[in-house]
């Protein structure tokens, strides 16, 4: 084990609570941005003013989060090579997301009668934003893993859940006055929801551009790196939890499967009102915020395999009410638990991949996650196809079905703090 001078102990303390308060500030309003145009439940319903398809809808949510995956294999190489590059590159993708809300926003209030510019203009900034992402995840995720202790970071993401929740809850209720009112007619009242967001990313990426990066210089080894195809091939081999994890998160692709069509549900075949999807934002971020409570200690002292079984179990419970309830009160409890098992999928599964590898080679692994994950982006879209064939009851077995799997799956998880020689060489930092 390494040993540190009593200042670099300080430093490092003081690197990890100011990164860890600018964290907890840029999750909570990430949180609320995202709340105001939810791929989940905003989204969908924006989209049905212009399509009956929902699995057209579905593809569409789906390139929300597919396209994210496109550069990160690249942005890992070059932030491996120039550990530097890193704090550039995450400012460009960040605030290139955050100028996508604005235009768009701005595009639907100041010409909402032209439907198809509208579907265009949205469809192709969305594909920014999801590229955006792709660029700025790998230096977020290298500033966690190398500034904020293991012990910690359970902590650390169940707090910009818990303090994102609350803002996302507030949103929710202005979702619900926005949506609910009658004065405010198709597009102009997303319109109006767009623009909050665009207004709430950019408080939040403002605490994002504050994240210190720690000064590492380049390893000799980062100057001479193999071909991307040896490297991957050599880190499935040295990590092969990483398969596993794989399939476990490809699994619990069952909640994002039918998370997108369930305000459909609601409101297009059950009836109730397009006020209460407001409530349901709510709701699911309600228990998102309550169930951190219980996902942090279950992390910082049992390890995030633990919050990954519980989260998986919850997902599918809530799944599985869904199918058999009608009344708004019972579903806005399924969407409570449907966060609830959100929060601990961010914080399990987030938490796990900081936990594998050595510094050098965490990039790859980040960025390997992400790519393998691909199938995972394009749930919405199967949803949708389902939806259109089958209506939305049958939408939602499947998805039970596949979380279900995932949970079992997930119990053969090794647990990176035991020093499992499954979880790979170097677990911990």
């Amino acid at each position: 084990m390494t040993s540190h001078s009593p200042n670099e102990t300080v430093f490092a303390a003081d690197l990890e609570r100011h990164n860890m308060r600018c964290g907890i500030v840029h999750g909570a309003f990430f949180e609320m941005g995202t709340a105001f145009a939810d791929p989940y439940a905003v989204v969908p319903l924006f989209l049905a003013g212009f399509t009956e398809s929902r699995a057209l809808i579905g593809l569409i949510v789906s390139l929300i989060q597919a396209l994210t995956i496109i550069p990160q294999l690249a942005v890992s190489r070059q932030i491996r090579r120039n550990p530097l590059s890193a704090r550039p590159i995450m400012l460009a993708g960040i605030w290139t997301r955050c100028g996508v809300w604005g235009i768009i926003a701005l595009t639907i209030l100041l010409v909402p009668h032209r439907i198809n510019l509208l579907l265009v203009v949205f469809v192709s900034f969305v594909a920014l934003y999801s590229l955006g992402a792709g660029f700025a995840v790998l230096p977020f995720r290298r500033i966690i893993s190398e500034t904020i202790s293991p012990l910690r970071r359970s902590t650390f993401l169940g707090a910009r859940v818990i303090a994102g929740g609350m803002l996302a809850g507030l949103a929710g209720m202005l979702v619900r006055s926005v949506l609910g009112k009658e004065t405010l007619s198709w597009p102009n009242n997303y319109g109006i929801l767009f623009a909050f967001s665009f207004v709430s990313l950019a408080v939040a990426y403002i605490a994002m551009s504050c994240f210190r990066f720690p000064n590492v210089p380049p390893s000799p080894s980062s100057q001479n790196l193999p071909p991307m195809r040896e490297e991957v091939r050599n880190a499935l081999k040295e990590y092969p939890v990483l398969k596993r994890l794989i399939s476990v998160r490809l699994l619990s692709g069952g909640l994002p499967l039918a998370l997108p069509f369930l305000t459909l549900y609601a409101t297009k075949e059950i009836g109730i009102s397009l006020a209460w999807v407001g409530i349901f934002v709510s709701a699911q971020r309600m228990g998102a915020i309550l169930s951190n409570f219980l996902w942090m200690p279950l992390g910082n002292r049992f390890g995030t395999r633990s919050v990954i079984l519980s989260g998986l179990g919850l997902a599918t419970i809530s799944l599985a009410i869904m199918i058999v309830v009608e009344t708004p009160t019972i579903m806005a409890v399924a969407f409570v638990l449907a966060g609830s098992a959100m929060s601990a999928m961010v914080v399990g599964f987030g938490g796990y991949i900081l936990e594998l590898g050595t510094r050098e080679i965490r990039p790859l692994l980040f960025a390997m996650e992400g790519t393998l994950l691909m199938p995972l982006y394009f749930m919405p879209l199967l949803g949708g196809w389902l939806v259109d064939l089958y209506g939305y009851r049958m939408m939602i077995v499947p998805s039970v079905a596949l979380l279900t799997m995932a949970w079992i799956a997930a119990t053969g998880l090794c647990e990176p703090r035991r020093g499992d020689p499954a979880c790979g060489p170097a677990v911990i930092q």
